[in-house]
């Protein structure tokens, strides 16, 4: 994520922030943690779009939507953080 910033990319990002490759849910202080990693990276928070890792086709509805939950929990708790 340093090059972003290194290199002056003005652009947006997704970040993948669960791993859609297991059913372990991601804890939202995880979730936050990765965000505020990538926002500390990236310099620009507003740029940052939080994504699982890729699609959760592979998971069941109630792992997704569990993910997912996790997800929205962890980007608020980061948006709490950075104001």
């Amino acid at each position: 994520m340093k090059l972003f910033r290194d290199y002056g990319y003005k652009g947006e990002i997704g970040i993948g922030v669960t791993d859609v490759h297991v059913d372990k849910i991601e804890s939202p202080e995880l979730v936050r943690d990765r965000i505020l990693y990538a926002a500390k990276a990236l310099g620009d928070p507003s740029k940052i779009y939080v994504n699982p890792d890729c699609g959760l086709r592979t998971r069941s509805r109630t792992i997704a939507f569990e993910k997912i939950k996790s997800e929205v929990k962890g980007a608020e708790l980061a948006r709490q953080k950075l104001s």
